[in-house]
């Protein structure tokens, strides 16, 4: 069963660049890396551009842990916390209803 994941999260101001480039990073080897994660959105709110929400689809709870537990994941959390006022935290989703390629439960 595909697994939903979003998470908010906001940067300091003086490093929105840095932290645009290791989000850029991330999404690249999770591409590379991860046919098991089926979509990996980070979104950033146009009223305020430190503000961002990475959307994630996994095709299992397999996908999700592999995800989890890659080095480059573990790597990249340490250096965006460092880089947040607030520490991110994840939502996890039911998909109640869609449309749209890969959100078909």
């Amino acid at each position: 069963m595909k697994e939903y994941v979003m998470i908010p999260f906001q940067v300091k101001e003086d490093v929105l660049d840095e932290a645009k480039i290791i989000i850029k990073e991330l999404i690249s080897k999770v591409r590379e890396n991860e046919p098991g994660t089926l979509l990996y959105k980070s979104l950033q709110l146009k009223k305020d551009p430190t503000s961002f929400i990475h959307f994630i689809i996994f095709s299992d709870n397999d996908a999700h842990l592999k995800h989890r537990s890659a080095l480059y994941v573990v790597e990249f959390v340490k250096k965006l916390y460092s880089l947040c006022p607030n520490e991110p935290f994840p939502i996890f989703l039911d998909n109640f209803d869609g449309f749209g390629q890969g959100l078909d439960a």
